[in-house]
Parts: structure tokens; C-alpha cells; sequence
């Protein structure tokens, strides 16, 4: 039933923004309570026998349950924050058009006809009533479909009094839900797929619940499966955060960001329908397809949405000191990319990337072991500043490590976006873009079998740490490159026995595009995208040319090819021409071997 207006102007969102608190302030409370008790129990150091034990079980199998009921808390209080921002905002909207109508001497009715006493005004009074009637059916959208989800899951609370009630598989039996996901991790990818298609809705909420951790980042689970169960992780992540002591940490900032609603990048899309009413401030909640909280964060965000008329999707693998606190950057990049392509855009940090560049401690180290080496005279100077520069270079981004770590994840995701379009966009085309360092671990998936329509290789390290060429699993990848004049990372693309492959712009079958000028103002001229600010910077410059030929690329456009504008790097040039061993010895490189990986 449609609400009348002086219904809606007695709506209080504040109301579904506390209960959503209520909500998320009760799950905080069952998971603090739970390991008081668990502490309680191991601090008995000598309480034995089996009273202890039959304790014990009792407490796991509590904390079990309670993990269970605190993932449903999550999920309520999600909805209800997403429930209060989506009506909050159509409520404004609505009641602004019905003042402004009134203002100008209109009648609007409690159902939202418009009428003028003029009859020259009709047309007017007709854009009008369209405007409000669109935004009573938002409002009356947005209170049916939250009101059906947070009743269902009302309804879960109340069937988990005495447990998670068994769930209905495939075949018509029933098993406890924890027992269905253990038994999901042993099926290939492509059957769990399968076998989640055909349960129930009902009963795969209960799966997330029963283990969101495992169903937020399992292969074969869809991305909108996996995006449910980690919206739980992240608020379980957030106030584990925040009962640490942590909550004003960039960790803790992050991950509430992670929960805020975004703009859609598919409302700056011009559109023909009336609906374009939400055009500039289109709200959406951020999907996560694989996350975890450890270490530097690891993470899959996907910034738009497939449709039956997608034609393209994009993955991109951003490169060095990329990590979950300083997210925000690459969201904004990917979303200006989504909103440029109309296709969904996935930022791949599902894996470790190296947090330094390797000079940094560089001096101190070699100093460090030219002291030591000098007691054996010059060969031990030499060799002892050889192992300090080594040092500084572990862990770096000269170092193959986390590209053969990454690379087998980025190939089990190609397959995972496949089955997805599959689905859902049969005809949008796959592209996957490495900077950086990212270029590296994108070519390092090439040669182990990524399938991909399209690659690009942004200011790449290489193409690939491993032996051997590129082994794609399309025979017609088309693949681009695109580094600037004057950008530092042809230091390692150029040099003899780089680490990370061959020089992205000067491999067989690779297109060199423009890097072209940074897009400028009415305030600012155009510039050259070059040096240093030529590694990264067009990312966060849409109207760039660089930018603007990632996007062709991924739409299937050609990009404007490679125009010589300024020298790439005169000194490359001359050191090429160096054998590998002086090299080693002239700049203290270590001789790091390509090894498959085990």
C-alpha cells in the first residue's frame, strides 16, 4: 500500500537508524560476553576431569550458536542502516518536490495529484505529479522490500532459539547448516555453484550465517552470496577493532568506510526515464566479493552491478603499498572507471603487495655490511654491501615473491568472473589491468593460464616472474601497454635480468597506447603525463588521456596509439647495453632466480 504524504512527513529514519545501532550494540555484546566465559574457562588451569570437559563442549557449542545469532544481529543492523539512508534520502526528495509544487501555487492532494487553477499550468502540474509519483513509489519500494528483509530475518532469530534450524539440500534432505559448509569447501568450484543455485533463498541466508568467513570468500559461491556473508565479516572486523582498543585506528576508519552507502557510478549515466531523478546522488551499498581483516587486509570490492545488457567488466591490480587503509584511492579510481565503461569494475587485493620500494633503509643497510665485510679486505667490502643492498631488497618491490603468490588467486578469479557473466551478462567482455606492480602479478597469471578478453599493462613492473611466455587462455587476448615519458619503473622494465619479465611496451603482440596530458582546467593547462607523477597520477584524473584509454580498451574501443612526446629515459638506454653480471656489481642488484612455483 502506497503511504500518503502526511504520512511520510511524519516518518522518523532516525527511529530505523537506532534500531540498526540496537541491532549492532547486542551482537557486540553477545561476542564480549562469550569470551568472558571462554577466558573464565581457560584461566582454571587446574580444574580437570570431566566436569571440565562436559564444560568445555557446553561453551563451544554456546559459542557456536551465539556466533550464529550475532551474525544475524549484523545482517539486521545492516539492513536497517541501508533501510534508514535509501528512505531518508527518497523522503527528502519527495517532500521537497511536494513544497516546491505548493510554493508555486499548485494543489497537491495527500495522493500526490497536482492541480493549478490556471489551465495554462496543466502541462506543468503533469511533470510535476510524475516527479512526486515517482517518489511515492521509491518510498513504497524501499518500505516493502526492508520491511520483507528484516522480517525474515526477525524470523531467524526466532528459529535459532535452540539452535540454527537443518537446512534442505538439492536432494530433499535436511542438515545442519555447519555441516553443509564443511562439506561445500570439498566440491570443485563449479559445483558448488550448482548446488547453492538450487537451494533455497532461506536456506542459504542460513549458510551465511552458520560461517560467514568461509562463505564470503569461497570459489563457486556468486558474488551476491559472497557479498552478504561479508558485510557480517566487516562489522564483525569493525567491532573487533573497536573492542581492541582500535577504533579510532585507520584500520577501524576504513572498514566503517566500508560500510557507508556510495554513489552508484551507474546513476551518472544519462538516462531517457524519469527515473534520472536520483542521477546525482544515487545511493549504493559497497559489495565486497572476498575479504579478510589479517595482516595488510585482503579484499575484493566490486564497484557496480551486471545486467542482461553489461558489455564489459574490468579487474584491476594495483601495484606497490597498496593495502586495505589506503583502499580509498583505488575505490575512487575503479568507480570513475565504472562510471566511464557502465560496467562493473573490480579492485583485486586479494593478496599480499609489497609495502616498500627497496631503497628505503638501502644506505644504512649497505654501510651495514660494508663494516661488516671490511675485515676481509675489498672482495668482503664488496660482498658485505652486496648482502646489506639484498636486505633492504627482501620484501620489496624488486622482489618476485608476491607476484607467484598472487598470480594462482587472479587465475581462480578470472574462471569465478567467467561463470558470473556466464550468468548474467553473457555478452560483456573481461579486461584486467596491472600497474604497477600489479602489471607483474597480471602477467605472472598470464603465463599460468588467466583467461581474459583484454590486458593491460599499466607503468608495469613486467610480464611475468615465471619462465616462459604468456600462456592466456583466449588465443585472441588482445593486450596494451601504456608507461610515460620519464617514469622511473622503466629502471626495472628495461634492465637485463628484471625479475618481473620482459618490458610490457616492447613485447610481441603488445600495443603501446598514449599516455597523452592530464586533463587540466579552466584554471590549470593541460600537462604532460610524465616522471614521476606519470606512474600513477592519471589514475586519479578521469579526463586524463591515459585514463580515457584505459577506458576505451575495456569498452572495446582502439586507444589512441603511443605518439613519442619526450624521451622515456636516456640512462635505461645506456645500461641496457650493460652485461647482466656488471650490473649486479655495479648497482649492488641481487641475482634473484625465476622459479616456478611448487
Amino acid at each position: 500500500m502506497k503511504p500518503t504524504i502526511s504520512a511520510v512527513r511524519g516518518w522518523s529514519t532516525n527511529a530505523i537508524s537506532a534500531a540498526g545501532a540496537a541491532a549492532q550494540a547486542a551482537a557486540q555484546t553477545l561476542d564480549t560476553s562469550l569470551a568472558a566465559v571462554e577466558r573464565s574457562l581457560n584461566d582454571a588451569a587446574s580444574w580437570r576431569g570431566a566436569t571440565h570437559d562436559a564444560a568445555q563442549m557446553r561453551i563451544t557449542e554456546e559459542r557456536d550458536h551465539a556466533s550464529e545469532v550475532r551474525n544475524v544481529l549484523n545482517q539486521i543492523a545492516d539492513e536497517a542502516k541501508d533501510a534508514a539512508t535509501d528512505i531518508a534520502h527518497a523522503r527528502a526528495y519527495l517532500i521537497r518536490e511536494v513544497d516546491n509544487a505548493i510554493a508555486d501555487g499548485f494543489t497537491v492532494s495527500d495522493t500526490g495529484e497536482v492541480t493549478h487553477a490556471d489551465p495554462d499550468e496543466d502541462m506543468n502540474a503533469f511533470v510535476r505529479e510524475n516527479r512526486i509519483a515517482i517518489g511515492i513509489d521509491t518510498l513504497t519500494e524501499f518500505d516493502t522490500d526492508y520491511g520483507r528483509r528484516i522480517g525474515e530475518l526477525a524470523s531467524d532469530i526466532a528459529a535459532m532459539v535452540n539452535g540454527q534450524p537443518d537446512v534442505t539440500l538439492p536432494g530433499g534432505t535436511r542438515a545442519d547448516p555447519d555441516r553443509v559448509v564443511a562439506d561445500l569447501r570439498n566440491l570443485p568450484a563449479e559445483h558448488r555453484r550448482q548446488y547453492l543455485e538450487s537451494m533455497s533463498p532461506t536456506d542459504v541466508r542460513r549458510l551465511i550465517q552458520a560461517d560467514p568467513n568461509v562463505m564470503g570468500n569461497l570459489d563457486g559461491v556468486p558474488f551476491d552470496t559472497r557479498a552478504d556473508a561479508n558485510e557480517i565479516n566487516i562489522r564483525t572486523a569493525l567491532a573487533a577493532e573497536i573492542a581492541a582498543g582500535r577504533g579510532e585506528g585507520q584500520r577501524a576508519q576504513m572498514l566503517t568506510d566500508f560500510l557507508r552507502q556510495k554513489n552508484d557510478p551507474a546513476s551518472a549515466i544519462d538516462r531517457d526515464n524519469a527515473g534520472a531523478y536520483l542521477a546525482d546522488d544515487n545511493k549504493t551499498e559497497r559489495r565486497f566479493i572476498a575479504f579478510d581483516n589479517t595482516g595488510n587486509g585482503r579484499f575484493i570490492e566490486m564497484i557496480g552491478t551486471f545486467n542482461k545488457d553489461t558489455r564489459n567488466a574490468a579487474v584491476v591490480v594495483p601495484g606497490t603499498n597498496s593495502n586495505m587503509n589506503g583502499s580509498l584511492r583505488n575505490s575512487n579510481s575503479a568507480w570513475n572507471l565504472a562510471k566511464q565503461t557502465d560496467g562493473p569494475v573490480f579492485v583485486y587485493m586479494n593478496g599480499e603487495l609489497p609495502q616498500k620500494m627497496g631503497y628505503e633503509g638501502a644506505p644504512s643497510a649497505a654501510l651495514d655490511g660494508l663494516e661488516g665485510g671490511l675485515r676481509d679486505g675489498m672482495p668482503g667490502a664488496r660482498d658485505g654491501i652486496r648482502s646489506g643492498m639484498e636486505k633492504s631488497l627482501d620484501n620489496s618491490a624488486a622482489d618476485p615473491v608476491f607476484a607467484r603468490s598472487m598470480a594462482p588467486g587472479l587465475v581462480d578469479f578470472g574462471r569465478e568472473l567467467d561463470a558470473e557473466i556466464a550468468r548474467h551478462a553473457p555478452d560483456a567482455k573481461t579486461t584486467f589491468i596491472g600497474h604497477s606492480y600489479g602489471g607483474s602479478v597480471v602477467g605472472s597469471a598470464e603465463q599460468l593460464g588467466l583467461r581474459a578478453d583484454r590486458v593491460i599493462y599499466a607503468s608495469s613492473a613486467g610480464t611475468g616472474v615465471f619462465e616462459g611466455g604468456w600462456d592466456n587462455a583466449n588465443p585472441r587476448v588482445e593486450r596494451f601497454s601504456m608507461t610515460a615519458p620519464g617514469d622511473l619503473i622503466q629502471g626495472i622494465q628495461s634492465l637485463p635480468g628484471n625479475p618481473h619479465g620482459a618490458d610490457p611496451d616492447t613485447a610481441p603482440g603488445v600495443t603501446r597506447m598514449d599516455s597523452g596530458y592530464f586533463g587540466g582546467d579552466g584554471q590549470h593547462p593541460r600537462r604532460l603525463v610524465e616522471g614521476t607523477a606519470g606512474h600513477g597520477d592519471y589514475w586519479d584524473d578521469p579526463n586524463s588521456d591515459a585514463f580515457n584509454n584505459i577506458a576505451r580498451v575495456i569498452v572495446g574501443e582502439q586507444p589512441t596509439p603511443y605518439v613519442y612526446r619526450a624521451p622515456d629515459m636516456p640512462l635505461v638506454g645506456a645500461l641496457k647495453h650493460l652485461p647482466p653480471a656488471v650490473l649486479i656489481d655495479v648497482l649492488g642488484l641481487p641475482d634473484i632466480p625465476l622459479r616456478l612455483p611448487k
